[in-house]
C-alpha cells in the first residue's frame, strides 16, 4: 500500500511538472513571435511565483498591451531578485515606471540605463525628456472629464477618427472589427467606415455607412461638414489618397479623388479637413518639402472651385517626426493636430495653434488627462469648444485604440500644495477664466536638470495653463532596444525636385563622365544622388538625360541617361562648388536640383525621385539654379547655365509664350521687395530678349512676398526656398 501511494504521489507530482512546463513552453513560443497577449495567457496560469526570469517576461509582456501600468511590479521583482535578468532591465523598468506615472523611479533607471549605454544615450534622454513633459504635465492636470464613448462605438478592435455633426446627433467613426476569425488571424480585417446614431445620452448601435464608400480594402474617415452632407476619406489608392463624398437623397455618393495639388502618386496623403467657409483644406502629407515625416499642409479654393498648391504649415507647426490628423476649428483660426514632433509624454499627444497676425502661433500640448503616454490622435472639438472627441489607448478601454469623449470644466481654484521629491518642479500660475478666448502668452518657469529649455504655456481650450518644452528632436521608442546604430549626421537634403523649363529630349545621349570625378569618387568626398526618375501622375518610370553641370564654370562634368524600363540612375556629385543637377525628356518640363557642397562635407548617399512633370499652359516650374546677390538683381555668372536653358526651350519650342516671375521672402520693407523681384525678372528676361527670343513671348512679373511655398518662419531654410524665380508657361500655341 505505501508503495501504491508513494507511486501515485509521484505520478501527480510528474503531471503537475509537466503542466507547468508545457505551460512555460507555450508562453516562451508566444513570448519569441512577439505575441505578447497569448504569452501572459500562458504565464499567468503558472500563478504567482519568485522565479526572476518568469517575472521579468510577465512585466515585459505587459509593457506591449494596453494594461502597461501592471509591468512595474513583475520587473521590480525580477530586478530585486536578479539585477542581471536582462542587460536591458533599466530601460524596460524606466518604461513600466514612466507609464505609471513614477517618474522619479523611471528617471532613476533610464540615467543608469544610459551610463551603461553610452551609445543609446540620445534614445535614454528622450525618453527621460518625456519624464520630465509627464511629471510637469500631471502635476498640473487640467479639469476635463474623460469618459469611454461606450461598448455599441468601442470593441476590442481599434476605433478612430470620431466626427460628430454639429448637432451632436451623429457620429462617424473607423473600425477594423470583425467577427470572421480567419480575417482576424490573416490580418485581412480592413478598416471599414460606420455610422452611429446618438440613443438619449448613449450612442445607438452602428452600422456600415454605405456600399458607396466602404471598399475591400482600408478606408476611414477624415472629415465630416458641420451639416453632416459632406465626408471626406482616406482610401488606399496610390500611396494613400484623399477622397470627398456627399449625402444625397439620404444616401451617400460614391467618393471622388481630391486632384493633384493634393494627391499624389508615390506620397502618402491620410488625413484632412475643410474649413467651415469651405475656402481652406489643411491636410497630412509625407511628399517631398516637409520637414520630416507626416506633415500638415494647406491649399486654398481658387475661383474656378479648384484646390490650389499645397503650401507647408512650416516649423512652428511641423517637426522632424510626425503631425498627422488636422482639425480646423469652425472659428477657421484654432488648429488641433496630432504630433510625436512636439514634446510629449510619449508617443503622439494633441496640440493646438491659433493663427494671430498671418501667423500660426507655437502649438500647445493640450496637457493630461487628455493626453497620456500612449498614442492621443484624431481630435475633433464642438463649436464651443466645451466637448471633444479623440482615440486613443488606455488601460480602461475596450481593446486597442479606443473612441473617448472629453468635457473640459472649468478650472479648479488654485490651492497651495508642499511638495517633497526630488523631482523638477513647475511653479504654479494662475488660471484664467474659462470664456477667455485667447491664447495667452507664454510664462517662464524653472525646471531643474531639463536636457532641453522648457516653459510652461496657458492653453485655451481647455481654459488652463500648462507646462510644455520646447521642440527637441523625436526619437521613437523600440521594443528592446538591443542594437541601434551610431546616430547619422544629418544629411543635406534638396527639397522636392522643382520641375524647371522643357526641352525636346535628345536622343539616348552617348554618356560622359569627367576623368576627376572617379578620382573624388575613390577619395570618397562626393556625394551620391541616386533614385528614380518618374512621371508625376502616373508614377511611370521614365528614361532621361541627366547631366551635372558646374555652375562656377559652366562645364557639363557629366552626363548620363536613366535606365528607360526602371528609370533608375546614379551620379556622382564631387565635393567643393556649386553644381546644377537638370533631368530632360522630350514632352516634359526638364527639372533641375542645385548642389552647394563645401570641400570638406562627408561622403553621403541621397536618395531620391526626380519627378518630371508635362509641359503644360498654367505649369509653373522654380528656376533652381538662377543666382542674385542679396539685394541685388543683376544675374550672376553661375545662373548663365539655367537661363540658356529657357532659351533653348523657346528657340525650339517657337508655340510657347512665358512669363518669368520673381519672388522675395517677407524681409525688409514690402514695396522694396516688389520692385525687388520684378527686377530679377526682368535681369532674365532682357538677357533672353539679348539673345534673340522675340520680346512678346517672355514677359516678368514681381510678387515680392505675396506668394510663399513655405513659412517665412523658418529664417534659413524657408526664407531661402521662399526667395526664388519661376517661369510660368501662358500660352502655346499649336504646340
Amino acid at each position: 500500500m505505501d508503495k501504491l501511494l508513494i507511486t501515485l504521489t509521484l505520478l501527480c507530482c510528474l503531471t503537475v511538472s509537466g503542466m507547468c512546463q508545457s505551460a512555460m513552453e507555450k508562453g516562451d513560443r508566444y513570448f519569441n513571435k512577439k505575441d505578447y497577449v497569448n504569452a501572459l495567457d500562458a504565464y499567468l496560469s503558472l500563478g504567482n511565483t519568485d522565479d526572476p526570469d518568469l517575472n521579468y517576461k510577465i512585466g515585459y509582456s505587459y509593457l506591449f498591451t494596453e494594461k502597461k501600468s501592471r509591468a512595474a511590479a513583475y520587473l521590480e521583482k525580477a530586478y530585486q531578485a536578479k539585477p542581471t535578468v536582462d542587460p536591458d532591465i533599466d530601460y524596460y523598468l524606466g518604461m513600466a515606471y514612466q507609464n505609471d506615472h513614477k517618474y522619479a523611479k523611471a528617471r532613476e533607471h533610464y540615467e543608469e540605463f544610459r551610463r551603461k549605454n553610452k551609445k543609446l544615450a540620445e534614445l535614454t534622454t528622450e525618453k527621460i525628456f518625456e519624464c520630465e513633459i509627464g511629471d510637469s504635465l500631471t502635476r498640473k492636470p487640467i479639469n476635463a472629464l474623460i469618459e469611454n464613448a461606450g461598448g455599441e462605438v468601442n470593441s476590442a478592435f481599434h476605433e478612430y477618427s470620431p466626427l460628430v455633426t454639429g448637432d451632436g446627433n451623429t457620429m462617424i467613426f473607423t473600425s477594423n472589427r470583425s467577427d470572421d476569425d480567419y480575417k482576424i488571424k490573416s490580418g485581412t480585417n480592413f478598416e471599414d467606415i460606420y455610422i452611429s446614431p446618438k440613443v438619449g445620452e448613449n450612442w445607438g448601435p452602428p452600422k456600415k455607412i454605405s456600399p458607396n464608400i466602404n471598399i475591400k480594402f482600408n478606408d476611414a474617415a477624415a472629415s465630416l461638414s458641420a451639416d453632416g452632407n459632406t465626408l471626406l476619406l482616406y482610401y488606399e489608392e496610390g500611396a494613400g489618397d484623399i477622397l470627398m463624398s456627399t449625402r444625397e437623397n439620404g444616401d451617400w455618393s460614391k467618393p471622388a479623388p481630391l486632384n493633384k495639388n493634393i494627391n499624389t502618386p508615390m506620397f502618402w496623403e491620410t488625413s484632412a479637413c475643410i474649413s467651415a467657409d469651405g475656402k481652406k483644406l489643411f491636410f497630412a502629407s509625407n511628399r517631398p518639402g516637409g520637414r520630416g515625416e507626416l506633415d500638415i499642409w494647406v491649399s486654398e479654393l481658387d475661383s474656378k472651385g479648384q484646390w490650389g498648391k499645397a503650401v507647408n504649415l512650416g516649423p512652428t507647426i511641423n517637426t522632424s517626426g510626425s503631425e498627422d490628423s488636422p482639425y480646423i476649428h469652425p472659428d477657421g483660426v484654432t488648429l488641433y493636430f496630432s504630433s510625436d514632433g512636439h514634446p510629449s509624454m510619449g508617443s503622439n499627444d494633441i496640440f493646438m495653434t491659433e493663427l494671430k497676425n498671418g501667423k500660426w502661433t507655437r502649438p500647445i500640448n493640450l496637457g493630461y488627462p487628455v493626453n497620456s503616454i500612449e498614442y492621443d490622435g484624431f481630435f475633433s472639438i464642438s463649436a464651443d469648444k466645451k466637448t471633444g472627441y479623440y482615440s486613443t489607448l488606455r488601460a480602461d478601454g475596450l481593446g486597442s485604440a479606443d473612441i473617448y469623449k472629453v468635457t473640459f470644466l472649468p478650472p479648479k481654484e488654485e490651492k497651495p500644495v508642499l511638495l517633497a521629491s526630488n523631482e523638477p518642479q513647475v511653479q504654479p500660475v494662475a488660471q484664467p477664466v474659462v470664456e477667455q478666448p485667447k491664447v495667452t502668452e507664454p510664462v517662464v518657469a524653472p525646471v531643474v536638470e531639463q536636457p532641453k529649455v522648457t516653459e510652461p504655456v496657458l492653453v485655451t481650450p481647455p481654459p488652463v495653463e500648462i507646462p510644455v518644452v520646447v521642440e527637441t528632436p523625436k526619437v521613437e521608442t523600440p521594443p528592446p532596444p538591443v542594437v541601434v546604430e551610431e546616430p547619422k549626421k544629418e544629411e543635406p537634403k534638396p527639397v522636392e525636385p522643382a520641375p524647371v523649363v522643357a526641352v525636346a529630349e535628345p536622343p539616348k545621349v552617348e554618356e560622359y563622365i569627367d576623368p576627376s570625378i572617379q578620382q573624388s569618387k575613390e577619395a570618397k568626398v562626393v556625394t551620391i544622388l541616386k533614385g528614380k526618375v518618374i512621371d508625376e501622375t502616373t508614377a511611370k518610370p521614365l528614361g532621361a538625360v541627366i547631366s551635372l553641370v558646374n555652375n562656377e564654370t559652366g562645364k557639363v562634368v557629366t552626363r548620363i541617361n536613366s535606365n528607360a524600363e526602371t528609370g533608375e540612375f546614379e551620379l556622382t556629385i564631387p565635393h567643393g562648388g556649386n553644381y546644377g543637377v537638370s533631368t530632360e525628356r522630350s514632352g516634359y518640363l526638364f527639372n533641375s536640383i542645385n548642389f552647394n557642397l563645401p570641400a570638406f562635407a562627408e561622403f553621403q548617399e541621397i536618395d531620391t525621385h526626380i519627378i518630371m512633370v508635362k509641359a503644360e499652359v498654367g505649369s509653373i516650374a522654380v528656376l533652381k539654379n538662377v543666382f542674385f546677390d542679396v539685394g541685388k538683381s543683376e544675374l550672376r555668372t553661375e545662373s548663365v547655365t539655367e537661363v540658356e536653358k529657357i532659351r533653348e526651350l523657346l528657340t525650339s519650342s517657337p508655340h510657347l509664350v512665358v512669363q518669368i516671375n520673381g519672388h522675395t521672402d517677407n524681409t525688409g520693407n514690402a514695396a522694396n521687395n516688389k520692385v525687388l523681384s520684378l527686377k530679377r525678372a526682368t535681369s532674365v528676361v532682357d538677357y533672353l530678349v539679348q539673345h534673340g527670343i522675340a520680346a512678346t513671348r517672355v514677359s516678368a512679373k514681381g510678387f515680392g512676398a505675396e506668394k510663399p511655398i513655405v513659412s517665412n518662419d523658418d529664417e534659413e531654410e524657408g526664407r531661402a526656398i521662399n526667395r526664388r524665380t519661376e517661369i510660368e508657361i501662358l500660352e502655346s500655341n499649336g504646340g
